[in-house]
């Protein structure tokens, strides 16, 4: 179909899963459906996730045309489709052109302009009006996992009244604590971004230091992996004084939270996660040590360390044998 070849530079993959499920995942947030079944959405934006494509006015056009022979075939109700067939011409028009128009139905029509409210608070977040931001986002407070996936954004802008705003939200309610966005849980959104006061929170309020997020990562390893060492350093032993496991294997690729500092290049990490016993000698999925991933990814102090330390290990073992 001429339809789907002018849309394939926009889904270079050898399929059309992932595509399949954020644009399942964002219907289901929405028509507000069961927020469990949110999880493979990525963005809370739509412009935001569809920035890195240049979309023509031919892939919206044939975009939109595959859209209506769907519904058609799918769909038997002529309201129900014409009112999805206006949010999907609507919709495209917003993320090709930045164009606001209305959509027929009107129950479409308020979602949509919730939508609009949670494109414009990502915008304030981005640009640190924080009177704005926060504004918008108490009146995303009921809808708890779009909400983390607000607070999640807040915590990357590093602005301190973000901070306070997400521990306040935090104290007000505490089922915050297990709500997850984009398959992760607050937890793991916070040690990514070193964020300590919201990690120590966590703990305080009894969050389990080992819990995976859906890829199977627990948030020792989101923060060995950290952009902001050294204050990951901190968050690293937090976590590990609240009993993270600093040689748990996650996640599809087997690695460690050592196989996280050592790939990013995080000294301090590294030497906290080894000094905690971490083992240097690991391998993960592939066959790969720390080490291993240190040398691959040119982290020259890096792999110093954990030269010393596997000789140190490899010493420690010849001994015992001993």
């Amino acid at each position: 179909m001429a339809e789907c070849a002018d849309l394939k530079p926009l889904f270079p993959g050898r399929s059309l899963r992932c595509a399949t499920e954020e644009f399942s995942a964002f219907l289901v947030q929405f028509l507000n459906g069961a927020e469990d079944n949110m999880q493979y959405r990525w963005w809370l934006s739509l412009q935001e996730s569809h920035a890195r494509f240049s979309i023509s006015e031919a892939q919206r056009q044939a975009w939109l045309g595959l859209m209506n022979e769907t519904l058609i075939s799918e769909i038997d109700n002529q309201e129900v489709r014409a009112g999805l067939q206006s949010l999907f011409a609507t919709a495209a028009s917003y993320i090709v052109d930045s164009v606001e128009s209305d959509i027929e139905q009107p129950e479409l029509q308020d979602r949509w302009n919730q939508q609009l409210l949670l494109e414009k608070l990502l915008v304030e977040i981005k640009s640190g009006t924080e009177d704005g931001a926060i504004t918008f986002a108490r009146g995303f407070a009921n809808r708890r996992s779009v909400f983390i996936g607000c607070l999640a954004r807040m915590l990357q802008s590093a602005t301190p009244r973000f901070l306070d705003f997400t521990l306040e939200s935090l104290r007000v309610d505490p089922q915050l604590k297990t709500t997850r966005f984009n398959g992760r849980s607050l937890i793991h959104f916070a040690a990514s971004e070193a964020c300590l006061p919201i990690v120590a929170e966590l703990l305080n309020l009894g969050v389990d230091p080992n819990v995976t997020d859906n890829g199977g990562y627990p948030p020792l390893y989101r923060a060995a992996g950290t952009s902001r060492d050294p204050d990951g350093v901190d968050v690293v032993s937090a976590l590990i004084d609240a009993g993270a496991k600093v040689n748990y294997a996650g996640g599809s690729s087997k690695s460690t939270p050592l196989h996280a500092a050592a790939r990013h290049g995080n000294d301090r990490i590294a030497e906290r996660l080894l000094a905690a016993g971490a083992s240097p000698t690991i391998v993960d999925k592939k066959g790969h040590s720390p080490l291993d991933r240190a040398i691959n990814c040119r982290k020259t102090l890096v792999v110093k360390i954990i030269e010393a330390a596997a000789k140190h290990e490899s010493r420690f073992t010849e001994s015992r044998k001993v």
